[in-house]
This record gives C-alpha cells, sequence and structure tokens, in this order.
C-alpha cells in the first residue's frame, strides 16, 4: 500500500557497479535540495555479485529491492518502481552523478504540479529532435512539450522524447503507460517503452531549457549494446582519411535507416 506521507522516491537501478552507484547516490543526497518534502531512498538491484551486493547494503537506503537471479533492466525497473511509495519518482540509473542546480527537483515538480499534460519530465539536456512546443511557468521557467507521434511500431533512437536516464515522472504516468517489457535486449526495451509512450494520448514527456544536469559516469561499462555501437562508431570517425568521411556521411547513413524503420521494410 503507498503510503502517504512521502512526496518523492528517488530509485536508483544498479547492477554491479556499486562504486558507481555510491557516486550517484551522495552525489543526490548531497548536492540535491529536497527542502521540507518528504523522500525515501530506493534501490533495485538485479542480483549483482557477492561483492557489490555487500558494498549496496552497506549504503543507507531506506529500501532495499535485491533479486536472486538475473532478470534483466526491464524487470528490474518494474520491482523497483514496485516498491516505491511516492506521489512522485526520481528515477536514476547508478551511473550518473547530479551536478545540475540544487533546486531543480523544485522547478521540475512546479511543471508537474503546473501542467496536467505532463506525465514525465527529462532531467538531461539531450532533447531529441521531434515535435515540441515551448511552454512556460509564471516565473519564467520555459520547458519543452513534446508530441506522441502515435506511431505503432518501434522508432529509431532519438526520434521519440522518452529516455531511461534520469527523469521525474508521477506515479500516475507509471500505472497508466504500463510495466518495461522484460527478457527482451536492453536497446529494444527502451525502445518498446517509447513506444508505449508515443502511442497514447493521457500524458506527454516534458524537459527543461537548461544546462545538463546528470553527467554519465559508466559510458565505458554500459551493459546496452546501442551505447557500445555508439562508441565503436566513434572511434571509427577519429580513424585518418577514411574516419572523416565517415563522419560525414554517418547522419545520412542513419536518415535512411531510420526512414525504412518507420516504413517498416
Amino acid at each position: 500500500m503507498q503510503e502517504p506521507n512521502v512526496d518523492i522516491s528517488v530509485l536508483f537501478i544498479t547492477y554491479n557497479r556499486s562504486d558507481l552507484l555510491e557516486i550517484a547516490f551522495q552525489s543526490i543526497r548531497e548536492r540535491m535540495d529536497f527542502g521540507s518534502l518528504r523522500v525515501e531512498y530506493v534501490v533495485s538491484d538485479d542480483a549483482s555479485n557477492t561483492s557489490h551486493h555487500s558494498k549496496i547494503l552497506s549504503m543507507p537506503f531506506d529500501k532495499f529491492v535485491i533479486a536472486e537471479k538475473n532478470r534483466g533492466l526491464g524487470n528490474n525497473q518494474n520491482k523497483g518502481i514496485a516498491a516505491t511509495s511516492g506521489r512522485y519518482i526520481l528515477q536514476i540509473q547508478d551511473d550518473f552523478e547530479f551536478i545540475g542546480d540544487k533546486v531543480l527537483i523544485f522547478t521540475a515538480l512546479g511543471i508537474l504540479e503546473a501542467d496536467h499534460d505532463v506525465g514525465i519530465i527529462q532531467l538531461n539536456n539531450e532533447t531529441p529532435d521531434v515535435p515540441h512546443e515551448v511552454r512556460c511557468l509564471e516565473n519564467g521557467t520555459k520547458y519543452l512539450i513534446y508530441e506522441n507521434d502515435g506511431i505503432p511500431r518501434l522508432r529509431g533512437t532519438a526520434t521519440r522524447a522518452y529516455s531511461d536516464r534520469p527523469h521525474l515522472k508521477r506515479r500516475e504516468f507509471c500505472e497508466d503507460i504500463g510495466p518495461y517489457r522484460e527478457g527482451m535486449r536492453l536497446d529494444l526495451m527502451e525502445l518498446t517503452y517509447q513506444q508505449q509512450v508515443a502511442c497514447q494520448t493521457r500524458w506527454h514527456v516534458a524537459s527543461i531549457a537548461q544546462a545538463s544536469s546528470f553527467v554519465n559516469r559508466g559510458v565505458e561499462r554500459s551493459f546496452n549494446p546501442y551505447y557500445l555501437r555508439a562508441r565503436r562508431l566513434e572511434s571509427i570517425e577519429r580513424y585518418p582519411i577514411f574516419g572523416p568521411f565517415f563522419k560525414l556521411i554517418r547522419p545520412t547513413i542513419k536518415q535512411v535507416r531510420d526512414w525504412m524503420r518507420d516504413r517498416g521494410e
């Protein structure tokens, strides 16, 4: 049963990266100002090995959601969300360190409380080039609110606004969109969730017009094949002679690939 005395659940998603988790956890505890908000700290672990498991249990979380068997990111996020009690959920992967404005949470909450179209706010400045409008709070805060395209199939990366990178969301948003798909590859799971968001009309994704608030400390240790592929492509771009040519044509290749995917080919 949801506990009425929790305003925000800060949910950390982790697996075999307790050293990075500790950095992420401390950055929120030490740098983000929650004022008088009632906060709980929850960690959801996907059966990390013994050394990481011990370190996770030594951290001062309010709730530990520990899997006995590795079941993938989708399951890890679902069980973590199910364990939270707050009206709002601040969801953070274990390799993202908070470096933003200490009152960021109040800016994001101000948008959610003033704009009932917004279900989730992406907290990093990774705005995709998708249709959106600019809205403004009474205090002058500008934010982008994205359209849901309604296309009932997977689309390419950065063609939709949702990302599982740090974000703040309403509990009702989670309930209406439904759970993350389980038992699938990380990148496909995120693209599938993007589709779930894009094919409903109740909620919209928003982002704040600001500098990035989180830095990714775990790129080299990512479990996501999309990020690993991106790193390989970046290394190709550094090759002499061929690298600059590849960098020049790479956007065109991506546009053609995404166009074919959107056509279902």
